[in-house]
Protein backbone atom coordinates (compact mmCIF):
# COMPACT_ATOMS: atom_id res chain seq x y z
CA UNK A 1 0.00 0.00 0.00
CA UNK A 2 2.77 2.83 0.99
CA UNK A 3 4.89 1.89 -2.44
CA UNK A 4 1.92 2.13 -4.50
CA UNK A 5 0.92 5.65 -3.07
CA UNK A 6 4.76 6.75 -3.15
CA UNK A 7 4.33 6.44 -6.49
CA UNK A 8 1.27 8.70 -7.10
CA UNK A 9 1.40 12.38 -6.84
CA UNK A 10 -0.73 13.81 -4.16
CA UNK A 11 -3.62 14.92 -5.76
CA UNK A 12 -5.03 18.95 -4.94
CA UNK A 13 -8.29 19.15 -2.62
CA UNK A 14 -10.99 20.61 -3.86
CA UNK A 15 -12.08 24.21 -3.54
CA UNK A 16 -14.57 24.63 -5.75
CA UNK A 17 -15.37 23.73 -9.44
CA UNK A 18 -13.85 26.75 -10.93
CA UNK A 19 -10.65 25.93 -9.09
CA UNK A 20 -10.48 21.79 -11.09
CA UNK A 21 -8.83 20.97 -13.88
CA UNK A 22 -11.01 21.80 -16.93
CA UNK A 23 -10.41 19.71 -19.99
CA UNK A 24 -12.26 22.10 -22.12
CA UNK A 25 -9.43 24.68 -20.85
CA UNK A 26 -6.35 22.36 -20.87
CA UNK A 27 -4.33 22.26 -24.01
CA UNK A 28 -2.27 19.49 -25.70
CA UNK A 29 1.02 21.01 -27.81
CA UNK A 30 3.42 19.15 -29.70
CA UNK A 31 6.71 18.81 -28.70
CA UNK A 32 9.74 19.93 -30.56
CA UNK A 33 7.83 19.36 -33.91
CA UNK A 34 9.93 17.62 -37.00
CA UNK A 35 9.86 18.12 -40.66
CA UNK A 36 9.38 14.78 -41.26
CA UNK A 37 8.15 11.84 -39.15
CA UNK A 38 8.93 8.09 -39.51
CA UNK A 39 7.71 4.72 -38.50
CA UNK A 40 9.18 4.25 -35.36
CA UNK A 41 9.85 7.16 -34.35
CA UNK A 42 8.84 8.77 -30.77
CA UNK A 43 5.94 11.38 -30.85
CA UNK A 44 5.98 13.63 -27.85
CA UNK A 45 3.33 15.67 -26.51
CA UNK A 46 2.96 18.59 -23.55
CA UNK A 47 -0.17 18.45 -21.60
CA UNK A 48 -0.78 21.83 -20.06
CA UNK A 49 -3.90 21.83 -17.55
CA UNK A 50 -5.88 25.14 -16.64
CA UNK A 51 -8.76 25.29 -14.63
CA UNK A 52 -12.24 26.50 -15.50
CA UNK A 53 -11.56 30.04 -15.63
CA UNK A 54 -8.46 29.22 -17.74
CA UNK A 55 -5.83 29.66 -14.91
CA UNK A 56 -3.16 27.57 -15.48
CA UNK A 57 -2.59 24.67 -12.83
CA UNK A 58 0.21 24.14 -10.91
CA UNK A 59 0.05 20.47 -9.67
CA UNK A 60 -0.27 17.29 -10.72
CA UNK A 61 -2.42 14.35 -9.65
CA UNK A 62 -5.16 14.84 -12.78
CA UNK A 63 -6.03 10.70 -14.33
CA UNK A 64 -5.23 11.10 -17.85
CA UNK A 65 -5.21 8.77 -20.85
CA UNK A 66 -3.86 9.38 -24.33
CA UNK A 67 -3.83 7.42 -27.84
CA UNK A 68 -2.84 8.20 -31.55
CA UNK A 69 -4.77 6.66 -34.12
CA UNK A 70 -5.42 6.32 -37.93
CA UNK A 71 -9.21 5.52 -38.25
CA UNK A 72 -9.12 4.49 -42.22
CA UNK A 73 -6.80 2.14 -40.95
CA UNK A 74 -8.50 0.88 -37.67
CA UNK A 75 -5.52 1.75 -35.96
CA UNK A 76 -4.73 2.99 -32.75
CA UNK A 77 -2.39 2.99 -29.53
CA UNK A 78 -2.35 4.51 -26.00
CA UNK A 79 0.65 6.92 -25.09
CA UNK A 80 2.66 6.68 -21.64
CA UNK A 81 1.52 9.54 -19.84
CA UNK A 82 4.18 10.94 -17.04
CA UNK A 83 2.77 14.06 -14.69
CA UNK A 84 5.27 16.65 -13.97
CA UNK A 85 3.60 17.23 -10.91
CA UNK A 86 3.45 20.89 -11.89
CA UNK A 87 0.18 21.03 -13.91
CA UNK A 88 1.71 19.64 -17.04
CA UNK A 89 2.33 16.11 -18.44
CA UNK A 90 4.31 15.02 -20.87
CA UNK A 91 2.70 12.15 -23.00
CA UNK A 92 5.09 9.66 -25.29
CA UNK A 93 4.00 7.44 -28.13
CA UNK A 94 5.19 5.36 -30.31
CA UNK A 95 5.07 5.60 -34.33
CA UNK A 96 3.91 2.09 -35.23
CA UNK A 97 2.66 2.59 -38.77
CA UNK A 98 2.79 4.95 -41.78
CA UNK A 99 -0.36 7.42 -42.42
CA UNK A 100 -2.40 10.69 -41.09
CA UNK A 101 -2.12 9.90 -37.55
CA UNK A 102 -4.15 11.72 -34.51
CA UNK A 103 -3.86 12.19 -31.18
CA UNK A 104 -6.44 12.63 -28.82
CA UNK A 105 -5.52 12.87 -24.94
CA UNK A 106 -9.04 12.69 -22.70
CA UNK A 107 -8.52 13.95 -18.84
CA UNK A 108 -10.71 11.40 -17.34
CA UNK A 109 -10.78 12.97 -13.60
CA UNK A 110 -9.11 16.50 -12.50
CA UNK A 111 -7.05 15.81 -9.83
CA UNK A 112 -9.22 17.40 -7.37
CA UNK A 113 -12.08 14.75 -8.31
CA UNK A 114 -9.10 12.09 -7.67
CA UNK A 115 -8.42 13.59 -4.45
CA UNK A 116 -12.44 12.79 -3.66
CA UNK A 117 -12.64 9.67 -5.09
CA UNK A 118 -9.74 8.76 -2.82
CA UNK A 119 -11.04 10.62 -0.05
CA UNK A 120 -14.12 8.25 0.04
CA UNK A 121 -12.71 5.23 -0.75
CA UNK A 122 -10.34 4.97 2.38
CA UNK A 123 -11.71 2.65 5.09
CA UNK A 124 -15.17 2.62 3.66
CA UNK A 125 -17.04 -0.31 3.17
CA UNK A 126 -20.61 0.99 3.02
CA UNK A 127 -20.45 2.11 -0.44
CA UNK A 128 -22.18 -1.62 -1.13
CA UNK A 129 -24.92 -3.09 0.99
CA UNK A 130 -25.47 -6.72 1.15
CA UNK A 131 -28.28 -8.58 1.39
CA UNK A 132 -27.71 -12.28 2.93
CA UNK A 133 -30.80 -14.82 2.60
CA UNK A 134 -30.49 -17.36 5.17
CA UNK A 135 -32.49 -20.82 4.34
CA UNK A 136 -34.16 -23.85 6.51
CA UNK A 137 -36.44 -25.85 4.54
CA UNK A 138 -39.33 -24.24 3.51
CA UNK A 139 -38.43 -21.12 5.87
CA UNK A 140 -36.43 -18.04 4.61
CA UNK A 141 -34.96 -14.61 6.63
CA UNK A 142 -33.15 -12.01 5.28
CA UNK A 143 -30.51 -10.01 6.90
CA UNK A 144 -28.05 -7.25 6.09
CA UNK A 145 -24.24 -8.22 5.67
CA UNK A 146 -20.92 -6.26 4.45
CA UNK A 147 -16.89 -6.88 3.66
CA UNK A 148 -16.91 -4.98 6.97
CA UNK A 149 -19.89 -4.25 9.41
CA UNK A 150 -19.95 -0.93 12.01
CA UNK A 151 -21.90 -2.39 15.50
CA UNK A 152 -20.58 -3.52 18.48
CA UNK A 153 -23.15 -6.75 18.25
CA UNK A 154 -22.25 -10.42 17.79
CA UNK A 155 -22.16 -11.15 14.37
CA UNK A 156 -22.50 -13.87 12.01
CA UNK A 157 -18.60 -14.23 11.01
CA UNK A 158 -17.26 -15.75 8.06
CA UNK A 159 -13.46 -15.61 8.64
CA UNK A 160 -10.76 -17.45 6.83
CA UNK A 161 -7.96 -17.03 9.56
CA UNK A 162 -5.15 -18.54 6.85
CA UNK A 163 -5.63 -16.20 4.50
CA UNK A 164 -7.20 -12.92 5.86
CA UNK A 165 -10.30 -13.28 3.98
CA UNK A 166 -13.75 -12.07 5.87
CA UNK A 167 -17.50 -11.15 5.66
CA UNK A 168 -20.60 -10.72 8.06
CA UNK A 169 -24.11 -10.83 8.32
CA UNK A 170 -25.88 -9.37 11.80
CA UNK A 171 -27.92 -12.76 12.76
CA UNK A 172 -31.72 -13.42 11.22
CA UNK A 173 -34.31 -13.08 13.21
CA UNK A 174 -34.18 -17.23 13.78
CA UNK A 175 -32.35 -19.09 11.83
CA UNK A 176 -28.69 -19.88 12.59
CA UNK A 177 -25.58 -18.08 10.71
CA UNK A 178 -24.85 -21.71 8.89
CA UNK A 179 -27.44 -21.38 6.98
CA UNK A 180 -27.00 -18.66 4.96
CA UNK A 181 -27.02 -19.55 1.32
CA UNK A 182 -27.37 -16.01 -1.08
CA UNK A 183 -26.32 -12.45 -1.34
CA UNK A 184 -27.29 -9.75 -3.07
CA UNK A 185 -25.88 -6.31 -3.53
CA UNK A 186 -27.05 -2.44 -3.53
CA UNK A 187 -24.94 0.64 -3.83
CA UNK A 188 -24.96 2.42 -0.54
CA UNK A 189 -25.00 5.93 -0.08
CA UNK A 190 -22.03 8.23 0.13
CA UNK A 191 -22.72 10.84 2.71
CA UNK A 192 -19.74 12.93 3.11
CA UNK A 193 -19.80 14.55 -0.29
CA UNK A 194 -21.03 18.06 -1.07
CA UNK A 195 -23.52 18.87 -4.15
CA UNK A 196 -20.86 20.23 -5.84
CA UNK A 197 -18.02 17.97 -5.06
CA UNK A 198 -21.02 14.96 -6.65
CA UNK A 199 -21.28 17.33 -9.37
CA UNK A 200 -17.37 17.43 -10.19
CA UNK A 201 -17.70 13.23 -10.40
CA UNK A 202 -20.45 13.46 -12.97
CA UNK A 203 -20.22 12.54 -16.60
CA UNK A 204 -20.43 16.34 -17.75
CA UNK A 205 -17.14 16.63 -15.97
CA UNK A 206 -15.70 13.42 -17.02
CA UNK A 207 -14.20 12.20 -19.94
CA UNK A 208 -13.49 15.38 -21.63
CA UNK A 209 -10.58 15.32 -24.59
CA UNK A 210 -8.83 18.22 -24.76
CA UNK A 211 -7.73 20.77 -27.55
CA UNK A 212 -4.48 20.39 -29.42
CA UNK A 213 -2.77 22.73 -30.40
CA UNK A 214 -1.61 20.79 -33.98
CA UNK A 215 -2.89 19.23 -36.98
CA UNK A 216 -2.76 15.71 -37.32
CA UNK A 217 0.77 13.99 -37.47
CA UNK A 218 1.68 12.72 -41.15
CA UNK A 219 4.16 9.50 -40.83
CA UNK A 220 6.25 8.15 -43.34
CA UNK A 221 7.80 4.53 -44.20
CA UNK A 222 11.38 6.02 -43.94
CA UNK A 223 14.38 3.39 -44.57
CA UNK A 224 15.02 2.58 -41.38
CA UNK A 225 11.85 1.99 -39.51
CA UNK A 226 10.79 0.81 -36.33
CA UNK A 227 12.00 -2.77 -35.29
CA UNK A 228 9.29 -5.69 -35.81
CA UNK A 229 9.87 -8.25 -33.14
CA UNK A 230 10.76 -11.23 -33.65
CA UNK A 231 10.97 -13.12 -31.09
CA UNK A 232 8.55 -15.69 -30.20
CA UNK A 233 5.82 -15.21 -27.27
CA UNK A 234 6.58 -16.90 -23.99
CA UNK A 235 5.75 -17.04 -20.28
CA UNK A 236 7.33 -14.51 -18.58
CA UNK A 237 8.08 -11.98 -16.33
CA UNK A 238 4.48 -10.22 -17.99
CA UNK A 239 4.19 -7.63 -15.57
CA UNK A 240 7.81 -5.82 -16.34
CA UNK A 241 5.81 -5.20 -20.31
CA UNK A 242 6.82 -1.97 -21.33
CA UNK A 243 3.55 0.62 -22.28
CA UNK A 244 2.22 0.78 -24.95
CA UNK A 245 2.29 -3.29 -24.58
CA UNK A 246 1.17 -3.55 -28.50
CA UNK A 247 -1.15 -1.51 -31.20
CA UNK A 248 -4.19 -1.92 -33.16
CA UNK A 249 -3.92 -2.16 -36.79
CA UNK A 250 -7.04 -2.90 -39.06
CA UNK A 251 -8.14 -3.91 -35.53
CA UNK A 252 -5.38 -6.75 -35.20
CA UNK A 253 -2.80 -6.29 -32.20
CA UNK A 254 0.08 -6.70 -32.34
CA UNK A 255 2.74 -6.83 -29.58
CA UNK A 256 5.66 -4.24 -28.92
CA UNK A 257 7.29 -7.50 -27.05
CA UNK A 258 6.77 -10.33 -29.24
CA UNK A 259 5.55 -11.73 -32.16
CA UNK A 260 1.82 -12.91 -31.67
CA UNK A 261 -0.14 -15.31 -33.33
CA UNK A 262 -2.89 -15.14 -35.28
CA UNK A 263 -5.70 -17.38 -33.36
CA UNK A 264 -8.87 -15.41 -35.00
CA UNK A 265 -10.18 -18.26 -36.68
CA UNK A 266 -11.80 -21.51 -35.52
CA UNK A 267 -9.31 -23.61 -36.71
CA UNK A 268 -6.54 -22.19 -35.52
CA UNK A 269 -7.91 -22.14 -31.56
CA UNK A 270 -9.08 -25.76 -32.22
CA UNK A 271 -5.66 -26.93 -33.13
CA UNK A 272 -4.47 -24.57 -30.18
CA UNK A 273 -6.67 -25.87 -27.38
CA UNK A 274 -7.04 -29.36 -28.45
CA UNK A 275 -6.80 -31.83 -25.98
CA UNK A 276 -6.61 -28.78 -23.09
CA UNK A 277 -8.40 -28.12 -20.22
CA UNK A 278 -9.12 -24.28 -19.80
CA UNK A 279 -9.96 -22.70 -16.67
CA UNK A 280 -11.07 -18.74 -16.51
CA UNK A 281 -11.06 -17.33 -13.45
CA UNK A 282 -12.74 -14.37 -12.28
CA UNK A 283 -15.45 -11.47 -13.60
CA UNK A 284 -17.28 -11.42 -16.39
CA UNK A 285 -14.92 -9.95 -18.30
CA UNK A 286 -13.30 -13.11 -18.30
CA UNK A 287 -16.58 -14.98 -18.94
CA UNK A 288 -16.12 -12.83 -22.20
CA UNK A 289 -13.77 -15.14 -23.47
CA UNK A 290 -16.03 -18.34 -22.74
CA UNK A 291 -18.23 -17.06 -24.94
CA UNK A 292 -16.19 -16.03 -27.66
CA UNK A 293 -14.70 -19.73 -28.12
CA UNK A 294 -18.17 -20.51 -27.82
CA UNK A 295 -19.24 -18.41 -30.74
CA UNK A 296 -16.24 -19.92 -32.31
CA UNK A 297 -15.62 -23.51 -31.65
CA UNK A 298 -19.05 -25.10 -32.56
CA UNK A 299 -18.24 -28.29 -30.87
CA UNK A 300 -18.38 -26.69 -27.62
CA UNK A 301 -21.22 -27.57 -25.59
CA UNK A 302 -22.38 -26.13 -22.52
CA UNK A 303 -22.86 -28.54 -19.87
CA UNK A 304 -25.92 -28.53 -17.43
CA UNK A 305 -26.31 -26.91 -15.01
CA UNK A 306 -24.80 -23.66 -15.65
CA UNK A 307 -25.71 -19.75 -14.91
CA UNK A 308 -23.97 -16.77 -16.60
CA UNK A 309 -23.82 -15.00 -12.90
CA UNK A 310 -21.44 -17.73 -11.67
CA UNK A 311 -20.35 -20.80 -13.23
CA UNK A 312 -20.30 -22.40 -16.95
CA UNK A 313 -18.47 -25.53 -18.55
CA UNK A 314 -18.02 -26.13 -21.88
CA UNK A 315 -16.85 -29.42 -23.40
CA UNK A 316 -15.99 -30.06 -26.89
CA UNK A 317 -15.52 -34.38 -26.08
CA UNK A 318 -14.29 -34.51 -30.37
CA UNK A 319 -11.33 -32.39 -29.98
CA UNK A 320 -11.37 -33.11 -25.95
CA UNK A 321 -11.41 -29.36 -25.68
CA UNK A 322 -12.55 -28.37 -21.80
CA UNK A 323 -13.46 -24.53 -20.88
CA UNK A 324 -14.60 -23.74 -17.82
CA UNK A 325 -15.31 -20.37 -16.67
CA UNK A 326 -16.11 -19.76 -12.29
CA UNK A 327 -16.90 -16.11 -10.90
CA UNK A 328 -14.38 -15.55 -8.20
CA UNK A 329 -15.66 -15.71 -4.42
CA UNK A 330 -17.18 -12.43 -2.46
CA UNK A 331 -16.76 -9.30 -3.05
CA UNK A 332 -19.11 -9.50 -5.98
CA UNK A 333 -21.35 -6.51 -7.28
CA UNK A 334 -24.67 -7.39 -8.44
CA UNK A 335 -28.32 -7.18 -7.69
CA UNK A 336 -28.44 -11.09 -8.43
CA UNK A 337 -28.81 -13.45 -5.63
CA UNK A 338 -25.21 -15.55 -5.55
CA UNK A 339 -25.03 -18.80 -4.41
CA UNK A 340 -21.85 -18.19 -2.02
CA UNK A 341 -20.60 -21.21 -2.12
CA UNK A 342 -20.97 -22.24 -5.71
CA UNK A 343 -18.66 -19.35 -6.18
CA UNK A 344 -14.87 -20.13 -6.01
CA UNK A 345 -11.73 -18.26 -4.27
CA UNK A 346 -9.21 -17.83 -7.26
CA UNK A 347 -6.79 -18.74 -4.95
CA UNK A 348 -8.56 -21.53 -3.87
CA UNK A 349 -9.27 -22.74 -7.22
CA UNK A 350 -5.67 -22.41 -7.95
CA UNK A 351 -4.78 -25.28 -5.74
CA UNK A 352 -7.29 -27.27 -7.80
CA UNK A 353 -5.57 -27.16 -10.68
CA UNK A 354 -3.93 -30.34 -12.74
CA UNK A 355 -0.57 -30.31 -14.24
CA UNK A 356 -1.22 -29.20 -17.80
CA UNK A 357 -4.05 -27.06 -16.80
CA UNK A 358 -4.01 -23.75 -18.32
CA UNK A 359 -5.36 -20.65 -16.15
CA UNK A 360 -6.34 -17.41 -16.89
CA UNK A 361 -7.16 -14.87 -13.59
CA UNK A 362 -8.92 -11.55 -14.09
CA UNK A 363 -10.12 -9.60 -10.60
CA UNK A 364 -10.73 -6.58 -10.47
CA UNK A 365 -14.20 -4.66 -11.31
CA UNK A 366 -16.18 -6.08 -8.07
CA UNK A 367 -12.85 -4.61 -6.16
CA UNK A 368 -13.81 -0.95 -7.02
CA UNK A 369 -16.43 0.12 -4.92
CA UNK A 370 -13.95 -1.56 -1.82
CA UNK A 371 -11.05 0.05 0.05
CA UNK A 372 -7.93 -0.83 -2.31
CA UNK A 373 -6.26 -2.54 1.00
CA UNK A 374 -9.25 -5.24 0.52
CA UNK A 375 -7.98 -6.08 -3.37
CA UNK A 376 -4.44 -6.24 -2.31
CA UNK A 377 -4.96 -8.98 -0.11
CA UNK A 378 -7.01 -11.00 -2.76
CA UNK A 379 -4.10 -10.45 -4.77
CA UNK A 380 -1.73 -11.32 -2.00
CA UNK A 381 -3.53 -14.75 -1.94
CA UNK A 382 -3.70 -15.32 -5.52
CA UNK A 383 0.19 -14.81 -5.54
CA UNK A 384 0.57 -17.22 -2.74
CA UNK A 385 -1.45 -19.71 -4.97
CA UNK A 386 0.41 -18.88 -8.15
CA UNK A 387 3.27 -20.00 -6.21
CA UNK A 388 2.14 -23.34 -4.87
CA UNK A 389 0.80 -24.06 -8.63
CA UNK A 390 4.28 -23.55 -10.21
CA UNK A 391 5.94 -25.42 -7.41
CA UNK A 392 3.96 -27.95 -8.16
CA UNK A 393 3.80 -27.72 -12.12
CA UNK A 394 7.09 -25.53 -13.01
CA UNK A 395 5.71 -25.22 -16.75
CA UNK A 396 2.05 -24.21 -15.95
CA UNK A 397 0.37 -21.74 -18.51
CA UNK A 398 -0.71 -18.91 -16.17
CA UNK A 399 -2.69 -15.46 -17.70
CA UNK A 400 -3.42 -12.53 -15.78
CA UNK A 401 -5.75 -9.94 -17.81
CA UNK A 402 -5.50 -6.44 -15.92
CA UNK A 403 -8.72 -4.68 -15.62
CA UNK A 404 -10.46 -2.68 -18.80
CA UNK A 405 -11.81 0.83 -19.06
CA UNK A 406 -15.56 1.03 -18.45
CA UNK A 407 -18.30 3.77 -19.40
CA UNK A 408 -17.84 7.45 -17.85
CA UNK A 409 -21.72 7.07 -17.24
CA UNK A 410 -21.28 4.97 -14.18
CA UNK A 411 -21.45 5.90 -10.54
CA UNK A 412 -17.90 7.23 -10.50
CA UNK A 413 -18.26 7.44 -6.29
CA UNK A 414 -18.21 3.40 -6.47
CA UNK A 415 -16.84 2.41 -10.14
CA UNK A 416 -14.45 5.23 -11.60
CA UNK A 417 -11.75 4.07 -13.80
CA UNK A 418 -9.75 5.87 -10.95
CA UNK A 419 -10.46 2.82 -9.04
CA UNK A 420 -9.28 0.54 -11.72
CA UNK A 421 -6.14 2.20 -12.53
CA UNK A 422 -5.04 1.95 -9.32
CA UNK A 423 -5.71 -1.91 -9.06
CA UNK A 424 -4.12 -1.98 -12.36
CA UNK A 425 -1.08 -0.54 -10.72
CA UNK A 426 -1.22 -2.88 -7.36
CA UNK A 427 -1.42 -6.50 -9.81
CA UNK A 428 1.70 -5.07 -11.56
CA UNK A 429 3.55 -4.70 -8.61
CA UNK A 430 2.19 -7.47 -6.66
CA UNK A 431 2.67 -10.01 -9.90
CA UNK A 432 5.91 -8.53 -10.84
CA UNK A 433 7.99 -11.02 -10.60
CA UNK A 434 6.25 -13.78 -11.50
CA UNK A 435 5.79 -15.81 -14.24
CA UNK A 436 3.06 -15.18 -15.69
CA UNK A 437 1.90 -13.91 -19.03
CA UNK A 438 0.33 -10.37 -19.56
CA UNK A 439 -2.37 -9.25 -21.21
CA UNK A 440 -3.11 -5.57 -20.63
CA UNK A 441 -6.75 -4.76 -21.29
CA UNK A 442 -6.37 -1.61 -20.09
CA UNK A 443 -4.02 -0.70 -22.64
CA UNK A 444 -6.14 -2.25 -25.62
CA UNK A 445 -8.97 -0.75 -24.56
CA UNK A 446 -7.65 2.55 -23.97
CA UNK A 447 -6.04 2.58 -27.40
CA UNK A 448 -9.79 1.03 -28.78
CA UNK A 449 -11.12 4.05 -27.40
CA UNK A 450 -13.66 1.56 -25.95
CA UNK A 451 -15.15 2.28 -22.74
CA UNK A 452 -17.57 -0.26 -21.51
CA UNK A 453 -17.30 -2.70 -19.29
CA UNK A 454 -17.54 -5.67 -21.59
CA UNK A 455 -15.68 -4.87 -24.49
CA UNK A 456 -16.79 -5.45 -28.07
CA UNK A 457 -15.96 -8.58 -29.54
CA UNK A 458 -12.96 -6.90 -31.45
CA UNK A 459 -11.37 -6.36 -28.26
CA UNK A 460 -11.99 -9.87 -26.92
CA UNK A 461 -11.00 -11.44 -29.61
CA UNK A 462 -7.14 -9.68 -29.39
CA UNK A 463 -7.37 -10.38 -25.76
CA UNK A 464 -7.98 -13.91 -26.61
CA UNK A 465 -5.27 -14.22 -29.42
CA UNK A 466 -2.45 -12.49 -27.79
CA UNK A 467 -2.68 -14.96 -24.91
CA UNK A 468 -2.82 -18.19 -26.58
CA UNK A 469 -0.13 -16.62 -28.79
CA UNK A 470 2.17 -17.50 -25.73
CA UNK A 471 0.82 -20.86 -25.47
CA UNK A 472 1.49 -22.20 -29.76
CA UNK A 473 3.44 -20.38 -31.86
CA UNK A 474 2.53 -22.82 -35.18
CA UNK A 475 0.67 -19.63 -36.88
Amino acid sequence: MRSLWDDLPTPGNFRSIQNCSSGRHSVVELEQPRAQYCVGDPLNVLVNTRDYRGTPKAYGGDLILARIHSPELQASASGEVTDLRNGSYRVRFHLFWPGNVQVSVILVHSSEAVQILRRISAHNYDRIIYTGTFYNGSKKEESRCGVRLKTDKSLCEYRRKEDAEYYACFPPATLPCNTLRTMRSRNGPVSNLTRDEYQLLSQKHTGIQMRNRFAPVNVSSCPVGTRIPTEKCVAGFGMMSPVPTGYFFKNRWSSSVCQNGNFFSADAISRCLKGKKLKLMGDSTVRQWQERLSGLLKGLKHIKPFDHHYFDLAVDPQLNITVQWKMHGHPFVTGYNMVKDVCGYVYQELDTVAVGDLVVIGVGQHFRPFPLESFIQRLVNIRKAILRLQARDPQAFIVVKLENTREFGTTMTHLSDWYGYVQNLAQRKVFRDLKVVLVDAWDMTTAANTFAIHPNSMVVSNELSLALSHLCHDT
